[in-house]
């Protein structure tokens, strides 16, 4: 693989940074396992940290990696002028944060997002059209890239949705009761049941409502 391409995992903040950094190159991210999280030992971990040594190692480019659990407070410091980040990992590519982020012309991974419910209710919900849904209570999290088609759907069912501001909520308010449906990156979810112990309590839905590089 050509350094272009590895380079390319990346949206590019639109900064003017001159030719002498002042400061350590920063990079910025949600931890979502297995792409990037904080392990135990407080290092930052994860295929997209992998990936991103490797490139700043090759180019000699001193750079260091913050991640903060909001997609909220992301975009916000994302968007601020000046911005204390110069990249950001693997976001989701919108019409609007294209006016204030550089993206690159191939992704690195691809993503599929299932709603996500409990075991225990396997086969009570049928998901061919938004319609289907009407009746029951979908948790989202504030500041995520939804589909189009979902978010008309809100408006239009409508569907009743639950906001949360932290994406790591989901799953616990899942088994809870308090949604019975979760809209949630499907492999990254997966990877997490697995990690935490709860794999045999949930599952989703076949039809994804959004598949993307």
């Amino acid at each position: 693989m050509s350094m272009h391409k590895i380079a390319g995992v990346l949206a590019l903040l639109m900064l003017a940074v001159g030719g002498a950094r002042a400061r350590d190159l920063v990079i910025a991210g949600i931890p979502e396992k297995p792409l990037r999280w904080v392990a135990a030992d407080g290092a930052v971990v994860g295929f997209d940290v992998d990936v991103i040594d490797h490139i700043m190692r090759t180019l000699k480019v001193p750079y260091k990696v913050v991640l903060v659990e909001s997609s909220a407070r992301l975009d916000m410091n994302a968007r601020a002028i000046p911005s204390e980040y110069d990249m950001v990992f693997t976001f989701s590519h919108t019409d609007e944060r294209v006016a204030y982020l550089r993206y690159p012309a191939e992704s690195h991974i691809s993503f599929k997002w299932n709603f996500f419910l409990r075991k225990e209710d396997q086969g009570k919900f049928v998901f061919n059209t938004y319609a289907d849904l009407a009746r029951l209570t979908i948790g989202i999290t504030r500041g995520m890239a939804y589909s189009d088609e979902f978010l008309k759907a809100v408006e239009e069912v409508p569907l009743h949705v639950d906001e949360v501001s932290n994406n790591r909520l989901q799953m616990d308010k899942l088994l809870a009761q308090r949604f019975d449906l979760v809209p949630i990156n499907t492999k990254a979810t997966l990877y997490e049941a697995r990690e935490r112990g709860i794999l045999d309590r949930i599952t989703y839905l076949p039809k994804p409502i959004k598949e993307k590089a």
